[in-house]
């Protein structure tokens, strides 16, 4: 079962006037906070702000665009904003912006584990800004398909996310990378006094 958590303190500015920015550009059916900050884990200054928005319909490129520029103008005071942009009924997404860093508009040009195993743990996990819950405009990722998406991860993720993706694997919970590290340093310290 998973925990709820409140939306940091220091991001409730910030995802009011993103919402607005974003609602003020396109027809938004829903805004989900995800990342650290809906695991419990956010560290203001650390970490990266990670939101889904779900528009109504497919944008064009000019609307996607004009949308990826309203979230680029809000500034951002964690250490950066990861949107990614669905329309709704597609698990293909139409805009991926790190703001300050890239923006891409085409699915086939980002590795497609990160947003399988982003829409899994969102499933438990997305807090909304706005819009209904996350299960009524997304359908739950096949546990195979998000096996997959973990394995092609490994090599990219680097050793906080394979620790997560082993804490899920071993409970079937999502866990914030600070949470992850705490569950394998307990594990070993469990399997070391089996040992002593």
């Amino acid at each position: 079962m998973s925990v709820r958590v409140a939306v940091p303190v220091e991001l409730e500015t910030y995802l009011d006037e993103l919402t607005e920015a974003l609602t003020s550009s396109a027809e938004l059916d829903g805004l989900y906070l995800l990342g650290s900050a809906a695991l419990g884990g956010y560290e203001h200054g650390r970490s990266d702000v990670d939101v889904v928005a779900v528009t109504s319909r497919s944008l064009s490129h000019d609307e996607r665009r004009r949308l990826a520029t309203a979230a680029e103008a809000v500034p951002c005071p964690a250490r950066k904003l990861e949107l990614v942009v669905y329309p709704r009924g597609s698990d293909a997404w139409e805009i991926n912006l790190d703001t300050g860093e890239q923006v891409a508009y085409d699915p086939e040009s980002e590795p497609s584990f990160w947003f399988v195993i982003d829409r899994a743990l969102a499933e438990r996990h997305a807090l909304p800004l706005l819009g209904p819950p996350w299960s009524q405009l997304f359908e739950p990722v096949p546990r195979d398909a998000l096996l997959e998406a973990i394995a092609a991860s490994l090599d990219s993720v680097g050793l906080p996310g394979a620790v997560r993706a082993l804490a899920w694997i071993e409970s079937g919970e999502w866990l914030s990378k600070p949470a992850a590290e705490a569950w394998l340093r307990e594990r070993v310290r469990g399997d070391l006094e089996g040992l002593l």
